[in-house]
Parts: C-alpha cells; sequence; structure tokens
C-alpha cells in the first residue's frame, strides 16, 4: 500500500464505531478525500484535538487497495484556527466554505490554487480584519472563476451590450451565466421567461474586479452594504442553479 504526506483542512467529520472517525479533507496533493482515523475518538496523542472541522494539518496516510478510505497514520496540527471557533459568524462563513468545497470538487481530482484559496479564506476570517460576508463573497466568486464557472459580470449576456453603454437596471439570471439588461429583460418578461433577480452596476464592476485581483490584494476592496445583499444573493442562486441541488449552510447568510 501506498503511503503519503500532504497539507490538508478538515472539512467534515464523523463518528464512525466506538472509537475512529471518518474525516474528509481538502488536501494540496490529492484534492478531496476521505480516510479513517483508527482510535482518533480515544487518541491521548496521535489525533488529540486535530481531527477538527476547519484544522490545516499535515496528515500522513496510507491508501488502501479494497477501499476509498485512506487510513490516517498521523496528523500534524499547522493552525487550528481557534477565533473561527469561537465567533458565530465566522463559524457559520466557514461552515459554508467547506460545504462549498465538499459540493464543488471531486475526490482525487487535486487544485492546488483551490487548496490556497480555501487557506486564505480561514485565515482571513480568523485575522478578523475583514467581515465575514466579505469573504465568503471573495471567496465564492475567486472559486467560481477556478472551476470555469466564472459568471458573466462585464455586459448583457443577451445581447452583449458592455455595462459601460447603458445604464441599467440589470438583473442577473442564473441560467444564462450572467447580467440581463432592461431590454432583454422586458423580452424575457414577454415570452413568460424568468429575467432572474436586480443587480446593480457597481456590484457587479465591483466583483468583476474581485474576479480579476490576486490573493493578496483582496483585503483592498470595501463593500457597500448594496453589494453585500446582491452578491450573497446571486452567489447563493447561481451556485444552486449549476449544482441543482441547494446548500444548506447559505441560510445561515442570506435570508
Amino acid at each position: 500500500m501506498k503511503s503519503g504526506r500532504t497539507p490538508t483542512v478538515v472539512l467534515e467529520v464523523r463518528t464512525y464505531g466506538e472509537s475512529d472517525k471518518i474525516v474528509t479533507f481538502y488536501s494540496k496533493s490529492k484534492g478531496r478525500m476521505s480516510g479513517i482515523a483508527k482510535g482518533a475518538q480515544r487518541s491521548l496523542k496521535r489525533f488529540v484535538n486535530k481531527l477538527e472541522l476547519f484544522s490545516h494539518l499535515e496528515i500522513l496516510y496510507t491508501d488502501s487497495h479494497s477501499s476509498s478510505l485512506a487510513r490516517i497514520d498521523q496528523a500534524e496540527l499547522i493552525n487550528p484556527f481557534p477565533v473561527i471557533r469561537s465567533n458565530y459568524d465566522r463559524f457559520t462563513a466557514a461552515a459554508l466554505i467547506c460545504e462549498l468545497i465538499l459540493h464543488w470538487t471531486r475526490e482525487n481530482d487535486p487544485d492546488e490554487r483551490i487548496f490556497w484559496l480555501l487557506i486564505w479564506a480561514l485565515t482571513s476570517l480568523e485575522d478578523l480584519k475583514q467581515p465575514a460576508t466579505w469573504v465568503v463573497i471573495l471567496f465564492n466568486i475567486k472559486l467560481l472563476t477556478l472551476l470555469g464557472y466564472k459568471p458573466a459580470l462585464e455586459g448583457c449576456s443577451e445581447c452583449g451590450t458592455p455595462l459601460a453603454h447603458q445604464d441599467g437596471p440589470y438583473r442577473f439570471n442564473p441560467a444564462r451565466n450572467g447580467l440581463i439588461c432592461r431590454t432583454c429583460g422586458k423580452s424575457a418578461n414577454n415570452l413568460g421567461q424568468s429575467p432572474g433577480f436586480n443587480f446593480s452596476i457597481s456590484t457587479a464592476r465591483f466583483l468583476s474586479k474581485a474576479q480579476e485581483m490576486p490573493l493578496d490584494k483582496l483585503a483592498r476592496l470595501r463593500f457597500s452594504p448594496t453589494v453585500v445583499k446582491e452578491a450573497l444573493l446571486m452567489l447563493k442562486n447561481y451556485g444552486s442553479s449549476i449544482l441543482q441541488r441547494d446548500i444548506s449552510s447559505w441560510n445561515f447568510l442570506v435570508k
């Protein structure tokens, strides 16, 4: 059996039997992976306070020939993110971020960019410099871009008219992967189709800028209440439309 070592973030933890844990990670070298930690519930040394939700670890694992679960042999704690665990807003934001990684990624399909985006998001929630909702928005818009589902925010996705050539109002249509201008929105209404929901030009321009900025520059951005409200609603509905399922953690941020 092949052994390996990789940095990971804990996405989900389940008890298994009387003493074991099944843990799902997002790892740098293997992408999403699941493993069983034998005796983890009783461990006083190898796993104590390590296999916890959100923890940034380096794990030593052994692949199994007979199961999709790796055997977790050892875990070294890099960052437990204690502030996230003690702050409700931070905890719910981190829970959403981890749930999104669970549903957007596949096992054994690594992408180092997604791993570092996840580390950036948890570190940003931990250091308290940005509100939790800001981190969620920036994480989502970056994740969608990496996954190839970058929403079209530069102009109308129907007629192609750029933002700069129209005053609005626009609407965001998840089925069209982007914005719908006022004229195309009226046409959709006349055909009995949903034109989406209100989306201001300022929010579209803000998110377009965030899509292109490197991670180390994102902290410079400042959100207005309108941007926060519209961006959260758009990201929730757009993601659910693509995944064809609801992500339960969104309910704590978007009412």
